[in-house]
């Protein structure tokens, strides 16, 4: 056997080496545990936004889901909900969006999230851990597959997971004010693909499998599970959409959208 060709050889052998004992899936978490604190995953930017009223009038309300442990659903018209899914059925609160609905914010459309869990120790911490965002020219989908995170009639244009990292977000339900009223984080999803079509739907998963503690994992793996509440995806009222640069180039201070809270006690 030639020096050359047993050379090739014990190379194919390292790299299969290699290829077997790599991981094949990374994890990645981030905490919104202060006002200051700021997540970014996959070109998506989190950030605590200001206690703000958040009643009728305010927002439009288009998702909430509600259960103990883990929790998971996606707006839509369709009823009966899809089954597997936590989403309340309420139309008021679960339903289609439109595009044209979302507000763009620079390069970015806006979403809000506000979390209702427990005041009490560790009840308070929950975890955002699948972001999926979807658009569509049909309303009232309804078949949503948890195995290849597709929404079957839908286009998906943002993932907060990558093929091989698993990314979350833990939030505290205490930071804010403590109660449903209160906003807890904005995000601001890159605005590629929402052209041209006429709903968005947005799957969201909260939680994990708990310990007696409400908690999952240790360190800087911790996933905290839901507890309480319902958690509610909304976006602006149009009357209230406000005129903000792009999350590049914000200035937070302290508790987040400065601008925005100052429109909202006009």
């Amino acid at each position: 056997m030639t020096t050359l060709r047993r050379s090739g050889i014990i190379a194919a052998l390292a790299f299969g080496s290699v290829a077997l004992t790599a991981p094949r899936a990374f994890a990645s978490g981030c905490d919104l545990f202060t006002a200051s604190a700021t997540c970014t995953f996959n070109g998506a930017n989190f950030y605590v936004t200001d206690p703000q009223p958040t009643g009728t009038g305010v927002i439009d309300s288009f998702l909430r889901v509600q259960q103990k442990g883990t929790e998971q659903g996606y707006n839509t018209g369709a009823r009966p909900i899809q089954a597997g899914m936590d989403s309340k059925t309420d139309p008021n609160f679960t339903r289609n969006i439109t595009t044209g609905e979302v507000p763009v914010v620079g390069n970015y459309r806006q979403f809000f999230l506000d979390i209702n869990e427990e005041a009490n120790t560790w009840g308070n911490l929950l975890t955002l851990d699948q972001l999926r965002i979807f658009v569509s020219d049909s309303p009232d989908l309804n078949n949503y597959d948890v195995n290849t995170g597709q929404l079957a009639g839908a286009t998906e244009v943002y993932d907060m997971d990558t093929a091989v990292k698993d990314n979350w977000i833990n939030l505290d339900y205490t930071l804010n004010g403590k109660g449903s009223g209160m906003g807890d984080m904005v995000v601001y999803i890159p605005d590629v693909g929402f052209s041209g079509h006429q709903y968005v739907y947005l799957y969201s998963q909260f939680g994990c499998v708990p310990d007696a503690k409400g908690k999952c994992g240790n360190g800087a793996n911790a996933k905290y599970a839901s507890g309480a509440g319902f958690e509610e995806w909304w976006v602006l009222s149009p009357q209230n959409h406000v005129p903000v640069p792009e999350p590049a180039t914000f200035l937070l201070f302290g508790s987040g959208l400065v601008a925005l809270r100052r429109r909202m006690r006009r």
